[in-house]
């Protein structure tokens, strides 16, 4: 890799910051999973600035990067091509400012992925596999996940947490209030927040059912990823996982879940008499979002990209351009929904840039994945800040294109491009060519004038 080195010294001050303690687990995820892709540098300097977080973080109280460059041996462009390799893996963020002492340099380290989530991410896994051979990717499989041991014949007495602990009710308020306010965002709650299902209706529904509930809610963000990737709620979520379960054990097949899914998102997208239903025969729901969405301009599509599920958003504009979604497009929408980084609005303003602005016939994934990784980067959180960033995109494309494009969300309507006809095709146009044409010339430029226009309109 040659990175060009940017305006950046020795002398740069620096300090290392850090949400949450990296635990020495963490940095073994790192040396195993990480370290064949940043390379030696690159862990040592992760290492070395783990070593450097300050708790109590002051500006002032600032080192200069020639203690890192003496402590790794390196120089200057080696340490900063480590540095950007940590940066485009996921494990530092970086930040820039001056001040009457000088450049400042924050680091703040990012925990590594969990080996699951390291395995499931496509990016991730494809380049470690093509770093260290078949033999080697398998071993570190291996490495962190174990067999599971036979235990169909065996009872589970594992004792529940108040059959052995008391509590007092006051205590549970008095903890809570200790913590501080970024505390309570735990990671695991980021998809209940992504999704829209109301958890506490889901368990009165599987109360009632015969599936497994500890099961069911085990697996909690699968099913919170299926709401909001498809925009099911929960009565057709408990339908979907009871043909799913096993009717002998009540234990769901999850893979079976995601396969009914997305055979029923698939039906929808081949039916299109879902949306041209009277309004006596159309859902509540639907309706309510076709009501939501005819508006116009930025109002319009901020509207639609709330209203919408993003495989739903994702189905209108394919239908609109008489196509269908494929199974990859919903790979990458299960992909980023999973990955818990934005809400489904700011997703839909993306897949609207894709399909509707730069016309694309289909989601590119690399395109996609390239966009997601510069918005968190950007730590794009609301619609809004979504569109400027596609203004920005498409500021250079209208200065020089000859295109206005409308898009209007109004059920069946058509996406209408108007092509701005070049002056030679008016009717009222006057040659600036002084030349004068015979009768039977100016007869044959009017007839291919007149068919011209004729395909056009």
């Amino acid at each position: 890799m040659v990175v060009e080195e940017r305006d950046f010294t020795p002398k740069d001050g620096f300090v290392v910051y850090t949400g949450q303690k990296i635990y020495e687990s963490q940095l073994e995820v790192a040396l195993k999973l990480y370290q064949p892709l940043i390379g030696t540098v690159g862990f040592s300097l992760y290492a070395l600035l783990r070593t450097m977080v300050q708790s109590d973080l002051h500006l002032s109280n600032r080192k200069m990067h020639s203690e890192l460059f003496d402590l790794l041996g390196v120089g200057t462009q080696t340490f900063y091509e480590a540095r950007c390799k940590l940066e485009a893996i996921g494990l530092l963020r970086t930040f820039e400012q001056s001040d009457e002492l000088g450049k400042l340099v924050i680091y703040e380290i990012q925990e590594p992925q969990r080996p699951e989530n390291f395995f499931a991410d496509d990016l991730l896994r494809s380049l470690l596999l093509e770093t260290v051979g078949e033999r080697i990717f398998k071993e570190l499989q291996a490495y962190f996940f174990f067999s599971p041991i036979e235990k169909k014949k065996a009872v589970e007495t594992t004792k529940h947490f108040l059959e052995v602990f008391t509590v007092q009710p006051q205590t549970l308020n008095e903890g809570k209030n200790l913590l501080e306010p970024e505390q309570t965002g735990l990671p695991g709650n980021k998809s209940k927040q992504i999704s829209n299902l109301d958890e506490d209706f889901l368990k009165q529904l599987i109360e009632h059912s015969f599936v497994d509930s500890k099961q069911v809610f085990d697996n909690y963000q699968r099913i919170a990823a299926a709401n909001a990737v498809y925009g099911l709620d929960e009565l057709v979520l408990v339908k979907l996982l009871e043909e799913a379960a096993n009717v002998a054990t009540n234990q769901v097949d999850f893979d079976l879940f995601w396969k009914l899914v997305h055979e029923k998102f698939s039906k929808q997208d081949s039916n299109p008499t879902l949306i041209v239903n009277s309004a006596a025969d159309t859902p509540k729901k639907l309706t309510n979002k076709k009501q939501k969405i005819i508006k116009s301009e930025d109002q319009e599509l901020l509207d639609a990209s709330k209203a919408y599920a993003p495989a739903e958003f994702l189905q209108e504009l394919k239908r609109e351009k008489g196509s269908f979604v494929t199974g990859s497009e919903r790979n990458i929408i299960e992909w980023v929904v999973q990955k818990n980084l934005f809400q489904a609005d700011i997703i839909n303003i993306l897949i609207h840039y894709m399909i509707v602005d730069r016309s694309m016939a289909t989601l590119n994934r690399a395109f996609f994945e390239a966009v997601i990784a510069d918005w968190s980067q950007k730590k794009i959180s609301t619609p809004e800040e979504a569109m400027l960033q596609v203004r920005n995109f498409n500021a250079p494309k209208k200065q020089n294109s000859a295109y206005v494009k409308t898009q209007r969300y109004t059920g069946n309507k058509k996406v209408v491009q108007k092509e701005k006809l070049p002056d030679w095709a008016k009717s009222e146009y006057v040659s600036e060519d002084k030349s004068v044409l015979s009768k039977e010339e100016q007869e044959k430029l009017k007839k291919r004038l007149s068919r011209f226009k004729k395909k056009i309109d």
